[in-house]
Formats: structure tokens, sequence, C-alpha cells
């Protein structure tokens, strides 16, 4: 199989930005200790519904538009439900920026999907430790549908591009974009990070 353009771009564009997230927001750390579980699970939640509503839209009409099969999914709607049963109330979503144009929004869900990619990583090293799950359906919402909802959405991307609808420098403006968002919302509060 020939490698995406624009996959490719958004990967050497994205690739520091993702070692910066992993490293500096401490995810599966925060998300493994049961003190730092809920609030991280609550930034998760400020990311995906800040991210969704401005970028789905845009993403499913384009979709349907170059009739490829991926249909973006809301999150939130789950970690509010991973948020309950912690005990914990819904935060307020981030707020994020206005997108300029489809491509940036389809950065901007390609950031949200990989989330889910490395959400299974860390929800299978979580249960080879023997830590409990409570609170992280979220992690791993597809199951088996998420390696198909990945092809999908890579297959999307290729097709924004040769229909003129968006370009590869959109794309990675918004991957770009959306990193620095997760950085924003995903990274520990205060009272977490000394922890």
């Amino acid at each position: 199989m020939i490698a995406s353009p624009a996959l490719l771009a958004l990967r050497e564009a994205t690739a520091s930005a993702h070692e910066t997230l992993e490293t500096e927001a401490r995810i599966e750390a925060r998300l493994a200790d049961p003190t730092t579980r809920a609030a991280t699970v609550a930034d998760f939640y400020r990311f995906h519904a800040g991210l969704e509503p401005a970028s789905h839209p845009q993403v499913a009409e384009l979709s349907r538009a170059v009739g490829a099969g991926f249909d973006p999914r809301s999150r939130a709607n789950g970690i509010a439900a991973d948020l309950a049963a912690l005990g914990e109330p819904t935060p307020p979503s981030a707020l994020a920026p206005q997108l300029r144009s489809v491509g940036e929004a389809l950065g901007w869900v390609y950031v949200a999907e990989g989330s889910m990619l490395g959400g299974r990583i860390i929800r299978r090293r979580l249960t080879a430790e023997g830590r409990g799950l409570e609170g992280l359906a979220f992690l791993d919402p597809y199951g088996e549908e998420t390696g198909e909802r990945w092809r999908a959405l890579i297959a999307l991307l290729d097709l924004a591009c040769t229909s003129g609808r968006a370009s590869v420098d959109q794309i990675v403006q918004g991957g770009v974009d959306g990193f620095a968002f997760a950085q924003r919302t995903l990274q520990p509060q205060t009272q977490d990070a000394a922890a």
C-alpha cells in the first residue's frame, strides 16, 4: 500500500508535538493513578467537547460530498458517562478556535482519532498491570472497529485533497493546531502536576 501524502505530511509536521504531549501531559501515568484519574478524564472531556462541534460537522459534510465512508462520532458523551461512573460532574468544554477550512477540520479530527489508537494501547497496558479500568471506557470506544475507522479517515484525507476540497497544507495546519489544543487541555492542572 502506498502511504498517503497527507498522512506523511501530518506525521512529519506533528511528530514533535505528539512526543511533547506524551511526555509532558503524562496521560498514562495520570490515568493509572486513582488520585488523578478523574481529573484526567475530565480533561479529555474538555478536549473532545471543544473539538467536536468545531470540526465534526464540516468533516461529516465533506465525507458525504466525496462519497467517503468516514463518519465522525462524538466521544464526549461517552467520556461524560465515564465521569459519572467515577462520581464526577461533567466540566465545561474547552473553547476551540474557529476553523477556517474543512482541511483544518480534518487535521483536528486526525488528532482526535489518533488518540483512540493510543487509548487502546494505554488500556492494554493498564490491564496488563492489573489496574482497574473504571471510568476509562472512552479509551477504546470502537473496539475492533478502530482500525477500520482509521483507514477510512486516511482515505478521506486523500479524497479531500484529490477532489480539491482541501489542501495538504490546510490539513497539516489543522493537525498542528489540534495538537496545540490537546496540549492546552490535556496538560496536568497545577494540583495534578506534583503527582
